[in-house]
């Protein structure tokens, strides 16, 4: 089975935006680029600590999503979801990657 973190790589397409809105801010779409080099991954130690990683992101994105939205419900702040969703998807995103160096590099597999 082919490692599917490659597919995160297809999000790059999106700083092209970049062209067309003219926002710096669709350039960290960019960021996406090196997912392209995990679609031939066949080290185990690697799969398990992506598998590790995402887990990691997976527990960061229920307990900040259910904190996020706890939040906005009781204070009532509608206009709190649009940077929520963008710090619960950006944090994601770097837990799992943090995790992945660190279990690469520190950690190891159990």
């Amino acid at each position: 089975m082919k490692n599917t973190f490659w597919y995160l790589g297809f999000l790059s397409v999106v700083s092209a935006l970049y062209f067309v809105e003219g926002k710096t801010a669709f350039l960290w779409f960019l960021c996406f680029i090196p997912y392209f080099a995990t679609y031939n991954a066949k080290d185990e130690r690697i799969e398990a600590n992506m598998g590790r990683a995402t887990r990691n992101a997976f527990v960061y994105t229920i307990f900040f999503g259910v904190a996020t939205i706890v939040y906005i419900y009781l204070t009532g702040n509608v206009g709190l979801f649009a940077p929520a969703f963008v710090a619960l998807f950006g944090g994601a995103l770097l837990v799992c990657l943090v995790s992945l160096f660190y279990y690469d590099k520190l950690g190891g597999v159990e």
